[in-house]
């Protein structure tokens, strides 16, 4: 009855008080987590296919994480990068630079992804001088008013916020089974085509700052972008001056097999805006980019109180040497790869399977648009019935994306994927 009773009294407290406004995937009230686990005030226990969404790449309660959390928060919780320097800003930019591709080697450090991608939206416009921002269509980059702008993942997003960013196109993505009529074969030269049409009509290409895209992509439908339409864009945007940023809010650090998913391209954006899995699970996002093109930010063009906040700044640094010291960049390609074979042969053959994809531990199951909408939620639902939180995505949500940590043990992936398994055939 005590549980149940504080079950009851948490929830009547958020649902008084916490903004509707925020879609709820469950009315689960928790608290506690470990790993790859999560149990309930009503003492049940779930296993954790959702990571907080990409973020706890190394588990929940990581206790390399949580150290450095308590030593930093014992020291100094907070003071700001505007007023001095402290050692877990410095030492986490360095780390930064040290890890990203190419010639990133500046860092501004935001509270979220969301803001990384405005920050990074009012850099590339400050750099180059020019007002125009092109997107993709299904994209997704955050809710802040410039991200909101350039996510093209559903109408929803931007509803009621109209007049929104100007100065935005979309282009198509390459995304084969999103584009209809177009064969598998030639969707990077019917991609490469629209934009250029884009330059024709819409705008010129010497008229825009950047072409901002997700190499994989995320909230649209867990579909990477083929390497070879990422090259074309490079030296599209380096023959017209125009910057290259990469959103790897969701890709990096591990996610996909690389430590940033630019790395399966051999492409180095000129920006690259990090968050989620940044920080293990504290607010924290960065625009990298060369000194040279921060440098042509002016002082005070950008700023932030919490940016950079030390102990977020601890948690990354210890989060990161995790992810290091224990080989979970290899082991997300490993351990994603075995879990698509997997994945592909318990599941062959049902019909309303669309296709069964992974990139490291990026995975999704994409079901046929005209079942999604009612098998999706009902696989949700079964899985959430026998204690396992997984997600959808997708412009239709069509797709179910597994967002496992990277070090999840063989005991919770084998068990979360036999109850996912049974719900997907349950369905069908």
């Amino acid at each position: 009855m005590r549980l149940q009773n504080k079950t009851s009294e948490i929830q009547d407290k958020a649902r008084k008080h916490l903004s509707p406004v925020m879609t709820r995937v469950t009315e689960l009230v928790i608290e506690k987590a470990k790993g790859a686990r999560f149990w309930t005030a009503d003492g049940d226990e779930y296993i954790d296919f959702v990571s907080g969404v990409a973020v706890n790449a190394v588990g929940h309660a990581n206790d390399v994480m949580v150290d450095a959390i308590k030593d930093q928060a014992e020291s100094f919780i907070h003071f700001g990068l505007n007023y001095g320097y402290y050692a877990s800003a410095a030492n986490l930019a360095e780390k930064i630079a040290a890890i990203t591709p190419g010639n990133l080697d500046t860092v501004f450090f935001s509270n979220s992804g969301g803001e990384a991608i405005d920050g990074a939206i009012k850099l590339a416009r400050a750099a180059t001088g020019r007002p125009g921002i092109i997107a993709f269509e299904g994209s997704f980059h955050g809710r802040t008013l410039g991200a909101t702008a350039i996510t093209a993942s559903s109408s929803k997003y931007r509803k009621y916020y109209e007049p929104i960013l100007g100065e935005v196109y979309h282009a198509p993505y390459p995304y084969p089974t999103q584009l209809k009529g177009v064969k598998e074969d030639e969707v990077t030269s019917y991609c490469l085509h629209q934009l250029q049409k884009i330059f024709d009509l819409r705008i010129d290409p010497s008229r825009v700052a950047a072409i901002v895209i997700e190499p994989v992509m995320g909230e649209g439908g867990y579909f990477p972008a083929p390497p070879e339409f990422l090259r074309e864009l490079k030296k599209i945007t380096k023959q017209h001056g125009i910057l290259l940023i990469f959103d790897e809010v969701q890709t990096g650090f591990g996610r996909t097999g690389k430590m940033f998913a630019a790395e399966h391209s051999g492409v180095c954006p000129d920006i690259m805006v990090l968050a989620k899995a940044l920080s293990g699970g504290m607010p924290l996002g960065a625009i990298v980019a060369s000194r040279e093109i921060h440098e042509k930010w002016p002082v005070g063009g950008h700023g932030s109180t919490f940016g950079g906040n030390p102990i977020s700044c601890a948690a990354a640094l210890a989060n990161i040497k995790v992810i290091e010291a224990d080989g979970l960049v290899d082991r997300s390609r490993d351990i994603g790869a075995k879990i698509v074979e997997r994945l592909r042969e318990s599941l062959k053959g049902l019909p309303g399977i669309k296709d069964i994809r992974g990139l490291g531990l990026m995975i999704g199951i994409e079901f046929h648009d005209d079942i999604a909408s009612h098998a999706v939620p009902a696989i949700k639902q079964k899985c959430l019935d026998n204690k396992l939180l997984i997600m959808n995505c997708g412009v239709q949500g069509q797709t179910i994306r597994l967002m496992l940590p990277l070090n999840i043990n063989e005991k919770d992936l084998d068990q979360g994927l036999s109850i996912l398994e049974k719900a997907v055939k349950d369905t069908f």
